[in-house]
């Protein structure tokens, strides 16, 4: 065989190869679309009354400035 045509044989099997993988990726993606999601008995995101909050973030809240005295511009 000479070079061109095994190249060439290369370049076909990729191809076959990469649509075969595509379609397989396709009908996985469809087949976890349709699986409905399990609904989780306890959330860690709620707190004992319901309320959500944040899990790794500690809410800023900024403190009221005090009134100025006047001697500030």
């Amino acid at each position: 065989m000479d070079l061109i045509s095994i190249l060439a044989t290369v370049i076909l099997i990729t191809t076959i190869g990469t649509m075969v993988v595509g379609v397989g990726a396709y009908a996985a993606f469809k087949l976890r679309d349709k699986r409905k999601p399990a609904k989780k008995k306890a959330d860690d995101t709620l707190d004992s009354d319901g309320t959500r909050e944040p899990i790794f973030l500690k809410r800023y809240i900024p403190e009221p400035e005090a009134k100025a005295t006047g001697d500030e511009p």
